[in-house]
């Protein structure tokens, strides 16, 4: 045990808390006195408070649940997760489930918290673990690949997979940190949405989302456009219910669209590169954008 951390277990939790806070506060305000600049020191907390804001506005998820246009100003400078979240929330059953994260996206303290999951099953699946882990909160962790899933078949009431699908077969070295990860194999995306449909229940529901816009293969995952998220459509097979919603960020910040106005977005490129190759200082988009420019939330309940 280190020094630092022999302290830490020497304070009291509201001790602990305090801390914590003093830290966020002072990062958030260094965020914001710096220009409001994506992934610069700071942002990770603005973005966590923007998501939690979301996740609490009812009014707001109404909006998500019906594609309505969003609130002007919406996520200026956020990336896509500000979208991502409360279109999930809005759409997840408020009841007991058993319910599947596919890729590990829900694998946060502030979003695990929140009322909607309290009587949940949850599986969190992904290939290796993380620093996050909330096997106090009764999540269960699968350490595997979405195109073999150690799962029986129509098991999972619900499954989520946010941006985790454009990810399959390619470099995934990064966050396994293990060579036997570093694929080319992009087609692979269609093997795990027939994956995720084996492990669904009928009458079950998929929850997808995905970068959108123009097509391009950048090692670690791959943008979607029309074609490619056509193809995992018809690899998830028939379904009685079919929603496509997209949303597309500019530079008033994220609003609902089609999918013709998001053929053209491109994904903030340099943001895909390893931290450790990020330029310095950070690059300011003429838009502010923080990642993908467009993302498609597609809802799938199958027969």
């Amino acid at each position: 045990m280190s020094i630092r951390q022999g302290a830490k277990s020497l304070l009291p939790p509201i001790a602990l808390d305090a801390i914590r806070w003093l830290g966020a506060s002072r990062a958030l305000r260094q965020y914001l006195r710096g220009g409001e600049v994506p992934w610069s020191p700071g942002y990770a907390i603005y973005k966590r408070q923007l998501i939690t804001q979301a996740l609490a506005d009812e009014t707001l998820l109404q909006r998500f649940r019906h594609g309505e246009p969003l609130p002007p100003g919406y996520g200026i400078g956020v990336d896509e997760r500000c979208i991502e979240y409360p279109w999930l929330l809005a759409h997840l059953h408020d009841g007991p489930e058993v319910l599947l994260d596919a890729g590990s996206t829900l694998n946060y303290d502030f979003i695990l918290d929140h009322s909607v999951f309290q009587r949940k099953v949850i599986d969190i699946l992904t290939l290796a673990p993380e620093a996050n882990c909330f096997w106090q909160k009764r999540i269960s962790y699968l350490f595997h690949d979405l195109r073999d899933i150690p799962i029986r078949d129509a098991y999972y009431d619900t499954i989520a997979c946010l941006s985790t699908l454009e990810h399959v077969g390619c470099d995934n070295t990064a966050y396994t940190h293990r060579g036997t990860h570093r694929e080319q194999n992009p087609e692979d995306f269609v093997l795990a949405m027939q994956e995720l449909r084996r492990v669904l229940k009928p009458r079950g529901t998929l929850l997808l989302t995905v970068p959108f816009g123009v097509y391009c293969h950048f090692g670690m995952f791959q943008q979607f456009d029309r074609k490619l998220l056509s193809r995992a459509v018809e690899a998830f097979g028939k379904a009685s219910e079919l929603t496509e919603t997209f949303y597309r960020y500019t530079a008033e910040g994220w609003n609902v669209a089609n999918a013709e106005d998001c053929a053209e977005c491109e994904y903030v490129e340099w943001i895909n590169r390893p931290r450790n190759q990020w330029p310095s200082p950070l690059p300011v988009e003429p838009d502010r954008a923080a990642g993908s420019r467009a993302v498609a939330c597609v809802r799938m309940v199958k027969v």
